[in-house]
């Protein structure tokens, strides 16, 4: 079935309605802006535009004509123009032009009426048009195609018989078409097409070309725009052979490879493809000007007006590689405040980046944060104060082969549980490699320091029944090694609509000889997105973890163990809340704490209204999750909350706002509040 007509095309009308905006306020700020004249232009101003059918009614939606043509009133955000009989002319073959666009090719403008008011200087326009009838389509053909892709290609076409005609839309179905065969190996291929119109008949023949040309390998590779960092190194990373096969989705990957040197702001492979558009064109109607169905030469139309597919077309395809270095030294700097009902914490970051600092691809990083926190419900009394985090990082890219990068760092973080303070400082030296665009691995042997401050006697039986190492005694010391694979297939990080992200994360610590205590420690993070139009979505996300003691009496750090709640969590509880609790005591006085569960479930399904180029955006979304001291992390129950949400999109990040409200519950939790609210700033699911 054909996609029902769309005549405002979105972006088009968001670009002019931007630039008229800006000019508007331009010329609204300026009082001594001249603007240029044009030859018939007049100081009458439009007042009224309307478009009637001269019988009947019009059936075709031409609202978008009121902020397009060049002859218009002023709207609320697009400013208009000033009556010019020769811009009038233009807007009558627009007229016509737009009504063939959807098949109403016999339209014609039979007459116009122009009103001018002397007194006021303003004009009303009336424009008449005479539809004709709507043509639809008869056949749609495809001719060309690679052995074998046929039914491939056809799975792009989704008009058929009887349906109406988009002329944009349905030229738009080549390009995707294209899309496919180059990111298959044919880096040359082109995809053309005609629509020939049966004017007796009323009714339309699509016609679809393709012309595959050879699959394509690698010809001579180019380095362009290096300074620091030598051209050879950046052929290694790039992996180009020349002789071997190559196709688009292999370039787009060894541009992400490129990047991941850390030492480029940009890195583009560009190829001679000799095609009239590069792959991954966006849709129809982000074009400007609209695609015309293609150009084919004169010598490509035998005498008989078939296609004659070009010929002479290399199997080589030669590439540049690119390149705009990075600042050798870049900072960043950043301040913000997250809030729920029992804390204020603001907070404040930086990180700098000495790229080639030790030399070609030896890059240092240097980052650090401090927060403070604030309680302002519950026990205000206890002290809170200063945590954050500092981080030391030596980067060579390429260390082993192509892609797998060596990594060593110094790390360490005081985190705010409540009621106390953690501590953890890591040594590490690892190894991280990007698998595809989408797919990463870090591998990292690492020495663990913990220790807790703040915390009072816990009753050791307790703990010991448990697993959980006593966090009375001395900060305890283990080796650790820490994996972590990430499949992320998202749209976007920050508000993504549809793709997948999969995390994978693990910790081993053997203990014994290189350790206080040994533990497992495995994580699994499961995002998806059910795009139900391009505005609106649902989000779905399951997330579990498991930590089990190796060491028969020595018990997990309560910083090696599992945390839910907060902002990324089930939002029916405070941050780090979501835990089994023990009583902290100093003499007779105690405190319930969270000691951080032996296994965690957390899942969200999030209906997400994000319109398109729009600031704002709102959710609603039901969470659940449980935390256990065994393996079953229900086997205290399910906690459920619900809620809605505001995001704010500014310049460079998204703000969230939600309120959330925990329906159902477990005794362990009755303490806490069920009415939570969140302010958060960065990726919003």
């Amino acid at each position: 079935m054909a996609r029902p007509p769309h005549p405002v095309r979105p972006a088009v009308a968001a670009a002019l309605a931007l630039a008229h905006a800006v000019g508007w306020l331009a010329s609204a700020g300026c009082s001594e802006l001249v603007r240029p004249t044009l030859p018939g232009d007049t100081d009458f101003d439009v007042r009224s535009l309307e478009i009637v059918a001269d019988d009947g009614e019009l059936a075709l939606d031409h609202g978008v004509l009121q902020t397009t043509l060049a002859v218009r009133p002023d709207t609320l955000l697009i400013r208009g123009q000033k009556y010019n009989p020769y811009r009038k002319a233009e807007d009558a073959r627009r007229l016509v032009v737009f009504w063939q666009s959807y098949g109403y090719f016999d339209a014609e403008v039979v007459d116009v009426k122009v009103d001018f008011d002397e007194a006021d200087k303003l004009v009303d326009i009336q424009w008449t048009m005479r539809e004709g009838p709507a043509y639809k389509i008869r056949q749609v053909t495809l001719q060309g195609a690679p052995s074998g892709w046929d039914e491939r290609l056809r799975d792009h076409i989704f008009f058929g018989p009887g349906d109406g005609v988009v002329l944009l839309d349905y030229r738009w179905v080549r390009h995707a078409m294209a899309d496919d065969l180059r990111q298959a190996g044919y880096l040359r291929a082109e995809v053309y097409s005609r629509a020939f119109v049966d004017r007796e008949a009323k009714r339309v023949d699509w016609l679809y070309i393709v012309d595959a040309g050879p699959r394509s390998v690698v010809g001579e590779v180019t380095v362009k725009g290096n300074v620091d960092v030598p051209a050879e190194a950046i052929r290694a990373r790039a992996g180009l052979v020349p002789g071997a096969p190559i196709d688009f989705d292999t370039v787009e990957e060894r541009e992400m490879n490129l990047l991941d040197l850390g030492a480029f702001a940009t890195a583009r492979i560009r190829g001679a493809y000799g095609t009239e558009f590069i792959t991954h064109t966006e849709p129809a109607d982000t074009w400007i000007p609209p695609d015309t169905g293609g150009i084919i030469k004169p010598a490509q139309i035998a005498p008989d007006g078939s296609y004659v597919p070009r010929k002479d077309l290399a199997r080589e395809v030669d590439f540049t590689i690119q390149v705009v270095e990075s600042p050798d030294v870049q900072g960043r700097v950043g301040v913000g405040v997250n809030i729920d009902l029992e804390r204020i914490d603001p907070f404040a970051s930086a990180r700098l980046e000495l790229r080639n600092a030790l030399g070609p691809l030896h890059h240092l990083v240097v980052e650090g944060s401090v927060g403070y926190g604030l309680r302002w419900r519950g026990d205000v009394e206890e002290p809170l104060g200063l945590y954050g985090s500092a981080l030391l990082r030596y980067v060579k890219p390429a260390f082993i082969g192509r892609l797998l990068d060596l990594r060593a760092t110094l790390r360490f973080d005081e985190s705010l549980y409540p009621g106390f303070h953690w501590r953890t400082a890591l040594a590490g030296l690892g190894l991280r490699a990007a698998l595809s665009r989408q797919v990463f691995v870090d591998l990292e042997p690492r020495l663990r320091l913990d220790d807790g401050v703040g915390l009072h006697t816990i009753d050791p039986g307790w703990l010991a029944e448990h697993d959980i190492l006593d966090p009375s005694g001395a900060a305890s010391a283990n080796g650790e090694v820490g994996l972590c694979l990430v499949w992320d297939a998202r749209d976007s990080g920050v508000e993504p609509l549809a793709g997948h992200l999969v995390a994978l994360r693990g910790a081993w610590a053997p203990g014994g000889a290189l350790g206080d205590s040994g533990w497992l420690r495995a994580e699994l993070d499961l995002r998806g997105f059910i795009n139900l139009s391009r505005d609106l979505a649902v989000g779905l996300r399951a997330a579990g973890g498991w930590v089990f003691a190796l060491d028969e009496g020595a018990g997990v750090p309560i910083g090696a163990r599992l945390f839910g709640g907060g902002a990324y969590g089930v939002r029916g509880f405070a941050t780090r809340r979501l835990s089994p609790h023990a009583d902290s005591c100093d003499g007779d006085a105690c405190q319930a704490v969270p000691v951080g569960a032996a296994s965690l479930v957390e899942g969200s399904i999030e209906l997400r209204w994000l319109p398109w180029r729009k600031q704002q955006g709102v959710v609603a979304f039901v969470d659940a999750g449980g935390a256990g001291l065994g393996a079953d992390p229900l086997a205290e129950g399910v906690s459920v909350a619900a809620g809605a949400g505001l995001r704010v999109r500014l310049w460079h990040f998204a703000v969230g706002l939600d309120l959330a409200y925990r329906v159902t519950d477990v005794d362990a939790y009755d303490d806490l509040d069920r009415f939570l609210g969140f302010l958060r700033f960065g990726e919003a699911f």
